[in-house]
């Protein structure tokens, strides 16, 4: 599939990350859960770096408990309850109307779970919608990697740009001479943890 170039861009003050339902009760079910939390990490902590805003949300949070400490969403938008499938939910929808210098972003970048569930849905809702999505392969998955792989495939054919966490950090930095990249640099130096889509990746 045919990608617009300048729409696989990032930029800064353009830019949302969307953190999807990473809940504590998920963490004995999911494929490489510990993997994608390690991951995600190290790419909230350069999103925070590089002041790219966070919206969070939690699935029925009552039953599968609160956003994992292994994120440090301090200052995100959210976390916000829902039961919807899908982020898109009318107070995620309130907060991206104004929040890139008071002003809607262009793309959104996708973590979370699970990829065939509530990110994939996540995704067609914010398509529909006019954003470019970055779904960060390696920061998603679900219970199986047979859900994960397929979904990821599907984002794809819809238009998503289906990325890396550290391929995400550098379009963000753009520049060796950006004024965080020494900070950037610090998290990016510990490689980023293989979830298992190496040998499958040309499937994707």
């Amino acid at each position: 599939m045919a990608v617009n170039a300048a729409k696989a861009t990032l930029k800064q003050g353009k830019t949302a990350l969307f953190v999807c339902d990473m809940q504590e009760k998920f963490a004995k079910v999911i494929h490489e859960f510990d993997k994608i939390t390690a991951n995600s990490s190290k790419l909230v902590q350069a999103c925070r770096i590089l002041d790219v805003p966070l919206i969070v949300t939690e699935q029925n949070p009552k039953a599968l408990g609160k956003t994992i400490s292994e994120l440090n969403i301090a200052g995100a938008k959210g976390p916000f309850a829902k039961t919807q499938f899908s982020m898109y939910i009318p107070e995620v929808i309130k907060e991206l109307s104004s929040i890139c210098n008071n002003g809607p972003p262009e793309s959104i970048i996708l973590i979370g779970i699970e990829c065939h569930a509530c990110v994939e849905n996540t995704a067609i809702d914010l398509k529909k919608n006019g954003y470019e999505v970055h779904a960060v392969a390696d920061c998603c998955s679900s219970r199986t990697q047979e859900d994960r792989l397929l979904a990821l495939e599907r984002m794809r054919h819809m238009g998503c740009h289906i990325a890396t966490s550290e391929n995400i950090i550098f379009k963000l930095l753009g520049d060796a001479n950006h004024k965080d990249f020494k900070q950037v640099q610090s998290l990016v130096k510990t490689p980023t943890l293989n979830t298992g889509l190496v040998n499958i990746i040309s499937k994707i």
